[in-house]
């Protein structure tokens, strides 16, 4: 808690330092776009895995939806037969019904696929950030071990679940205030959950780099409370475009990218604002 406190003071204090900051980081999303894509197209190695597998799964979620939902909503309730008027009522409910099932069926698969392929695209990320890391300091990593890599794996994956956890958290608390509280409830959920969402995007784009140094939540917290205009410009950049459909697949690589380079950046430009607190 005392932390989250820190961290809150330093974004109330960060306005005198907003200007130059904020937009700072805000250009490190596009640094890691170019980083990945521009000058070293060679890193598709790492990128292209976790967008083919959420890809598959999108098409397993339309296609799903699209070959069963008709029978799903028989299964809740069979469609009326005969000529009479409430016959032709309760058929234009049915296919109401079916319409509506079909969206949540839809919506309910993309939030699984969105929290799925963070988990099974976190290995890849974190393999790409240390590469990253690899090319912009040309210091190399631990040799390969397997009994490493698959700590790392199940660390990492682990990792990805508390982060989704935490969230979640925060945010359905305040979505089932905005639908609780008129006007006062939409504008918390919108104001906070953006700044809540654009830090959380900053220290989990960032997280690779940290873990590989054994930086505690604490310090990482610390990272958001000194460097909050640099970080909240670098999570708003990536809040912009991970809500962004389809596009957000091909921009993850980005961010992982950028969240190296800013946090490189910040441990070169001030390493006592990395150490831990």
């Amino acid at each position: 808690m005392g932390s989250l406190r820190k961290l809150a003071q330093g974004a109330v204090a960060a306005p005198k330092r907003m200007g130059i900051g904020f937009f700072s980081g805000l250009r490190y999303p596009f640094r890691g776009m170019r980083f990945v894509y521009g000058k070293h197209p060679d890193l598709v190695r790492f990128w292209l895995p976790p967008i083919v597998i959420t890809g598959i799964m999108l098409v397993l979620v339309f296609g799903g939806v699209f070959h069963y939902h008709d029978a799903i909503t028989d299964w809740i309730w069979t469609a009326p037969t005969g000529e009479s008027f409430w016959a032709s009522v309760g058929r234009f409910f049915h296919g109401l019904l079916d319409v509506v099932l079909g969206v949540m069926l839809v919506l309910g698969g993309l939030v699984a696929v969105m929290l799925s392929t963070s988990v099974l695209a976190a290995p890849f990320n974190d393999a790409l950030s240390a590469e990253v890391e690899r090319l912009v300091t040309g210091a190399d990593g631990p040799p390969f071990r397997f009994s490493t890599m698959l700590r790392d794996l199940l660390r990492t994956v682990g990792m990805e679940l508390v982060k989704l956890l935490l969230y979640a958290l925060v945010m359905l608390p305040l979505f089932v205030a905005s639908l609780m509280l008129p006007v006062v409830g939409q504008i918390l959920y919108s104001v906070f959950g953006f700044l809540f969402t654009a830090m959380y995007f900053a220290l989990d784009y960032i997280d690779w780099p940290a873990t590989r140094r054994g930086r505690g939540v604490g310090a990482r917290l610390g990272i958001g409370r000194k460097q909050f205009p640099s970080m909240f410009g670098f999570g708003t950049g990536v809040w912009l475009f991970l809500f962004i459909p389809f596009l957000n697949l091909f921009f993850m690589p980005a961010a992982v990218a950028g969240g190296t380079l800013l946090f490189l950046d910040l441990e070169g430009a001030e390493g006592e604002a990395l150490s831990e607190p």
